[in-house]
C-alpha cells in the first residue's frame, strides 16, 4: 500500500483495529493497533457487518469462518467484523468466536459503523462487503457469494474446494471502483418487515407491547361484537 491507499483504508475503518480474537481495546492489557498494520499486506479486505442478536447472523458466522480459514486467510483476505451490538459484553462473547478483525467498541467505532452503514446503503445483516486493499468497492455479494460456494455442492468437498478458489479469484480479479461510483444492491435481507423484524430482535420489549395491543384490541373486538349481538 502506498500513502494514497493508507488514507483511504484508515478513512473507511479508522486508525485502528483488534487483532484475531483479541480483547477489548478499553483493557490496557490489549490495545488496539494501528489500522495499517494489521492490513498489511492484504489483497482484499472484507467488512462483515453482523450482531450476536441477530439469528441469520448466527448462521451465517461459523460458515464464514470456515471459509477465511480455508480461503481467505491463505490468499491474503482480511475480514473485519463491523458489530451492530449494543453492549460491550455480547459484543465481546460474539467476536470471540470470529477469526479475524475488528473494529474496537467504543462509541467512536459506532459512528464510524454508521458512516460505513450509510454509505454501502446496507439495509440488514449479515452483510459481507468486499473491498480491495485501497478501500475501493468490489462487491456487496460477498455474502451470497460464499453461500454459493457452500450450499451448491452437495457436501462434496472437492467440488466446493475449487469453487472456494474460484471465488477468491473472481473477487480478486474483479475491477475494484471507488465507492462513490459503486453499483449497491443494498446488502442484507432488505425490507421493510425485515427491518421491523431486526428492531425487534434488537428491543425485545417491543414483544410485549405488541402482545399487549394485539390483547387490548380482541377484547375490543370482542365487545363491540357483543354490543352488535344485543341490539
Amino acid at each position: 500500500m502506498n500513502d494514497n491507499n493508507h488514507n483511504n483504508i484508515t478513512d473507511l475503518l479508522g486508525p485502528n483495529l483488534l487483532r484475531t480474537n483479541a480483547v477489548l481495546h478499553t483493557k490496557s492489557s490489549t490495545p488496539a493497533e494501528p489500522t495499517l498494520d494489521v492490513l498489511k499486506g492484504k489483497d482484499l479486505v472484507c467488512l462483515y457487518f453482523s450482531a450476536s442478536w441477530c439469528p441469520p447472523c448466527k448462521q451465517f458466522t461459523p460458515i464464514l469462518s470456515s471459509f477465511y480459514t480455508t480461503y481467505c486467510k491463505p490468499a491474503n483476505i482480511e475480514i473485519v467484523y463491523i458489530s451492530s451490538d449494543s453492549d460491550v459484553q455480547s459484543f465481546e462473547n460474539y467476536y470471540g468466536k470470529m477469526p479475524w478483525c475488528s473494529l474496537p467498541f467504543s462509541n467512536e467505532a459506532r459512528a464510524l459503523k454508521q458512516k460505513l452503514a450509510n454509505m454501502l446503503k446496507i439495509s440488514g445483516i449479515p452483510t459481507l462487503i468486499v473491498l480491495d486493499s485501497k478501500g475501493n468497492f468490489v462487491t456487496d455479494a460477498g455474502r451470497n457469494d460464499v453461500m454459493q460456494v457452500v450450499g451448491t455442492t452437495g457436501g462434496n468437498m472437492s467440488v466446493q474446494d475449487e469453487k472456494g478458489k474460484e471465488l477468491v479469484k473472481r473477487w480478486k480479479e474483479t475491477q475494484a471502483v471507488p465507492m462513490e461510483e459503486a453499483q449497491l444492491s443494498g446488502g442484507g435481507q432488505g425490507g421493510i418487515l425485515w427491518n421491523m423484524v431486526m428492531i425487534i430482535l434488537r428491543n425485545p420489549m417491543y414483544l410485549v407491547g405488541m402482545f399487549y395491543l394485539i390483547k387490548k384490541l380482541i377484547k375490543t373486538l370482542q365487545s363491540t361484537q357483543g354490543g352488535d349481538q344485543e341490539l
